[in-house]
């Protein structure tokens, strides 16, 4: 099945178009119905055969001069409303820092996105802005990553970073993913602009899923009668590295490893655990 992806013009979420049996072109705009923000615009990607991500939005139907000039008034009234929000941020001394201001199509709501480190009270500020632009006001509180996603960055690659290029959701990355996959343990190296590891170590995971059936590293390994240290297991070279008597040599990581270990390198890709020791043997026998 195909799915139709599309993306949001306020947070660059990635949704899925339905109810549509248009043919529509990449960056075409078309008007859709949310549950959150109602009628409202998005940007066409292409087509997928991966339907996993939650967002949806109903299909009404392709852009018209009329809408492309109600755009066009939303938007002069979003950079209006974001000057004001910011402005009365100062004004009541809170702890946020504003990164945009979104009118949909429907001009019902403003949307308001922000980060903040703790909880704010922002009642009175939204008193406020309902006073002054005499539409519901919805403050929207996003994290550091969705952040750079609104608003758009350089990535340390010094490309666009993947949460604004095609990315669907944000993956947990920990100093788990730098030791397994043999970087030097200085967190500033592989950090993003968001503050936070780089989202782009998750998709070389699969690359080192092989570590989990090979004893560590500092531990021994017998290899043809000879009891050897491992020093490193490199899945990229597939080679192990194993000294022994102050002699260092390097052995494919095929010849260690047990007959059937693909059986259990594909329980390994659908757990969040490794299956090393009994589970590697219920991985082998299932």
């Amino acid at each position: 099945m195909n799915y139709i992806k599309v993306r949001s013009l306020d947070t660059n979420k990635i949704g899925i178009l339905e109810g549509c049996d248009e043919d529509l072109r990449r960056n075409e705009l078309v008007v859709v119905d949310s549950e959150e923000k109602g009628e409202d615009v998005v940007r066409v990607l292409g087509v997928s055969k991966e339907g996993n991500t939650p967002i949806r939005f109903r299909y009404l139907r392709k852009v018209t001069r009329r809408d492309l000039q109600r755009m066009r008034r939303n938007e002069k009234e979003s950079r209006r409303a974001f000057n004001i929000c910011r402005e009365k941020i100062k004004e009541h001394g809170l702890e946020m820092h504003l990164l945009k201001a979104y009118v949909p199509l429907n001009a019902k709501k403003i949307f308001f996105y922000y980060t903040a480190e703790e909880r704010v009270d922002f009642r009175q500020l939204v008193r406020d802005l309902a006073r002054i632009f005499k539409k519901r006001i919805e403050m929207r509180q996003v994290g550091v990553r969705d952040a750079v996603q609104i608003l758009g960055w350089v990535g340390m690659c010094g490309d666009i970073p993947c949460c604004l290029r095609f990315l669907e959701s944000f993956e947990s990355i920990s100093l788990k993913d730098i030791e397994v996959q043999n970087l030097p343990l200085s967190p500033s190296k592989f950090t993003g602009p968001c503050g936070r590891l780089v989202c782009c170590m998750a998709f070389e995971r699969e690359n080192y899923l092989v570590k989990n059936l090979l004893p560590p590293e500092d531990t021994e390994l017998c290899v043809d009668g000879v009891t050897y240290k491992v020093l490193e297991v490199d899945p990229i070279r597939w080679l192990i590295t194993v000294e022994s008597e102050g002699k260092k040599r390097e052995i494919p990581i095929g010849d260690v490893l047990p007959k059937g270990y693909e059986k259990a390198l594909s329980s390994c890709r659908m757990c969040s655990g490794c299956v090393n020791g009994e589970g590697y043997e219920t991985a082998i026998s299932n």
